[in-house]
């Protein structure tokens, strides 16, 4: 039997990390990772189109990027999956939804839409990139 899924691709793994610098700099530097955002709580990384989240103190999540995350969620919670956040759009373009697995771990659905032209973007790189730095 074939199963359908809404889930395109791992986008963003978080991990929580003690002292961001000291771990900024073993992804850059032991590590050789690209850098593409940085905060005072945190850091992202591209690994091979997805993304690494470092923040401070934060809880492991990993995140599932999905065309809609809308009807993901719809069809996601019609079959069972625990959610602990609805639908809802975040200042950065992401549209996102959070649920855990029967073990408790953090998921996240989402997608990313430019908020200047309408473009959704395949990574938060792409929407970093070529929509958020570019519509300043």
């Amino acid at each position: 039997m074939k199963k359908s899924s809404y889930i395109k691709k791992i986008a963003y793994i978080r991990i929580g990390v003690s002292d961001l610098k000291k771990s900024v700099s073993f992804y850059q530097d032991i590590l050789g990772l690209e850098e593409i955002s940085e905060w005072p709580t945190g850091a992202i990384f591209d690994i091979a189109g997805a993304g690494l989240g470092l923040e401070t103190k934060a809880k492991p999540e990993i995140c599932l990027l999905v065309d809609d995350v809308d009807k993901a969620y719809q069809n996601l919670k019609g079959k069972g999956a625990k959610f602990v956040t609805e639908p809802k759009d975040q200042p950065w373009g992401v549209r996102d939804a959070t649920f855990v697995d029967p073990d408790g771990n953090t998921f996240v659905i989402e997608s990313f839409q430019c908020k200047v032209c309408g473009k959704t973007c395949q990574s938060y790189r792409e929407l970093l990139e070529e929509h958020l730095r570019k519509h300043r």
